[in-house]
């Protein structure tokens, strides 16, 4: 991906901390990406549709995050978007064997590196 191309693609970051959400959007629209936001797993279901990726928190009030991306790998609009999750309360190799099998293309501890985060959602949008 260009950075040129990303100021016409916007990405949901799904976080139910205030600050988490803020620092991962304001990364993102610093590196040229549009941003929506969700702080719950209903509202990332209700918005993903509308993206070209979601930055997905695991551990949200209503939903896991795990849960939510089986959802959206079973929604044929939202099928093949790229789901890249982020925690820091899921860190064991377990979470991240689950997040793989639950269909997240990509898995971050947080807070994830800006350049590394930016980097794999260009290399995601880009397939």
């Amino acid at each position: 991906m260009e950075p040129s191309n990303r100021e016409i693609l916007s990405v949901l970051v799904v976080d139910d901390h205030t600050q988490n959400r803020y620092g991962t959007a304001r990364m993102l629209r610093a590196a040229g990406y549009k941003t929506m936001e969700a702080a719950s797993g209903a509202e990332a279901l209700e918005f993903a549709e509308y993206v070209c990726a979601v930055v997905l928190d695991i551990h949200l009030p209503d939903l896991m995050g795990f849960e939510v991306c089986r959802m959206l790998r079973k929604d044929p609009r939202t099928a093949n978007l790229p789901i890249i999750h982020v925690t820091a309360k899921h860190i064991t190799e377990e979470d991240r064997r689950e997040s793989q099998e639950s269909g997240a293309n990509a898995y971050f501890r947080s807070p994830p590196d800006p350049d590394e985060l930016v980097k794999t959602i260009d290399a995601l949008i880009a397939r």
